[in-house]
């Protein structure tokens, strides 16, 4: 028997069976080849997000750290009025911070970059010059530390003597001259502290009033830093309402500043 008439034999109902098997067969593949193109396409997009997640979790690390230096910079120029505390102490708190500025850099855009690179040369500029503005203050403030000490004890001793005196142990009136001595030595100190302190109290308040402006200035640079940042994590930014809310808390501290030294001085 040859191929056609073992063709012709077969029944309708195999053939039936058959072209129907072949169909599902068909069904299958293509269902698996569509499964297998929409699992890859899935894999494809979870490996997209899942790096999209690790790189906008690094950025985020980044730029708290930068976040951080730059508030701690902020503090360190706003405290330079501060003579109480040491300068070293004041580099000291930003010198350990400051180092997270410079790995934005390394995830960062160039408009954050740009950003980030003003605000830390605006940063350096106030810093050198209320360096400068505080030396002279910080000079007159020892001055006047050291000549209170002495004042104390100048009038540490005059209470000695002045007991002496009244216990009547002065026979040869030597310690009435040295009482009369320390309370002449005494003016002469007080004198001298009042002179230093017509200069001093004018330059500390100057020197706040700049730290207050030098603040204000940083405050206004930060604005681009937070906009190019969170432009990065795709979050929005009115840049336009931050700088307004900045501009008008920095004026009304002014305003109170201004208003304190000016009852001060009606007080004096």
């Amino acid at each position: 028997m040859d191929l056609v008439g073992m063709l012709e034999a077969v029944p309708a109902t195999v053939w039936g069976f058959l072209v129907g098997s072949l169909i599902t067969v068909i069904g299958v593949a293509l269902t698996n080849a569509s499964n297998t193109k929409r699992l890859r396409l899935q894999h494809a997009h979870e490996r997209e997000i899942a790096e999209r997640t690790r790189d906008l979790s690094m950025r985020r690390d980044v730029y708290l750290g930068a976040f951080d230096a730059i508030a701690t910079g902020m503090t360190m120029v706003g405290n330079f009025g501060e003579l109480d505390v040491p300068f070293q102490d004041l580099m000291r708190s930003y010198m350990g911070k400051a180092a997270a500025m410079g790995k934005v850099t390394i995830v960062g855009e160039e408009d954050t970059i740009r950003a980030v690179a003003d605000f830390e040369q605006a940063l350096t500029g106030a810093f050198i010059r209320l360096s400068a503005q505080r030396n002279g203050v910080d000079q007159q403030y020892k001055r006047l530390n050291a000549l209170a000490e002495k004042i104390a004890r100048c009038e540490a001793e005059q209470e000695r003597l002045e007991r002496t005196i009244e216990e009547g142990e002065d026979p040869g009136g030597g310690t009435r001259r040295l009482l009369e001595h320390e309370r002449r030595r005494g003016e002469a100190l007080r004198a001298e502290e009042r002179s230093i302190e017509a200069v001093f109290t004018p330059a500390l308040m100057q020197l706040i009033r700049s730290t207050m402006e030098e603040v204000g200035a940083l405050d206004r640079l930060v604005a681009p830093v937070i906009r190019c940042v969170r432009g990065e994590l795709g979050l929005s930014f009115d840049e336009t309402f931050y700088v307004r809310l900045v501009e008008a808390g920095h004026a009304e501290r002014a305003k109170h500043f201004e208003g304190f030294l000016q009852h001060a001085a009606a007080n004096a």
